[in-house]
């Protein structure tokens, strides 16, 4: 099934076009390009999260996280790059699920550190091979070459959307 964006006009330079004509149309923009491979990659994943392990996407992120070990509240919402609403809500849900544990930090009282339980430990083990398959899946669609223009482009992209973060003024 093709997709109305692969049956568009052939590709131009979105630069070049911004450049040239003053204006981008908004499907053309990078961030509403990501978005739509985001959406629709939440999507999916979030359906058989749900069905197969009875967490949300941003539940399993911090199961993964935990499975390397223990973090803090405070570097989980580092490393999970989201709000700590949401990452609060998740540790809360996954804690009332038994599958994460949750306790003070040693040496620090305002701090809080999270731990996959036996349960959650069970459980990621149980999802992680349906996870590496889908990743193998998404990863085999690109050249090993592709695959490696792919990730050092995420690499630049992450650092150009921290530093407009510090300075959107430029």
């Amino acid at each position: 099934m093709r997709s109305a964006l692969s049956e568009a006009r052939p590709w131009r330079d979105p630069l070049e076009l911004l450049e040239e004509a003053g204006s981008l149309p908004v499907e053309m923009f990078l961030t509403f390009q990501v978005n739509q491979l985001s959406s629709a990659f939440e999507r999916q994943w979030s359906r058989s999260m749900r069905d197969k392990a009875g967490v949300s996407l941003s539940e399993w992120r911090i199961m993964a996280i935990l499975h390397a070990g223990p973090q803090t509240f405070a570097r989980l919402v580092e490393l999970t790059e989201v709000n700590k609403a949401l990452v609060h809500r998740s540790a809360k849900a996954l804690a009332e699920l038994q599958l994460i544990e949750i306790t003070d930090t040693p040496g620090d009282a305002r701090s809080t550190t999270l731990g996959l339980t036996g349960k959650g430990q069970r459980l990621f083990g149980k999802i992680r091979p349906m996870a590496l398959a889908r990743q193998r899946f998404f990863l085999s669609a690109l050249t090993a070459q592709e695959r490696k223009m792919f990730y050092g482009s995420l690499q630049k992209l992450r650092a150009a959307a921290h530093e407009w973060e510090a300075d959107p003024e430029g």
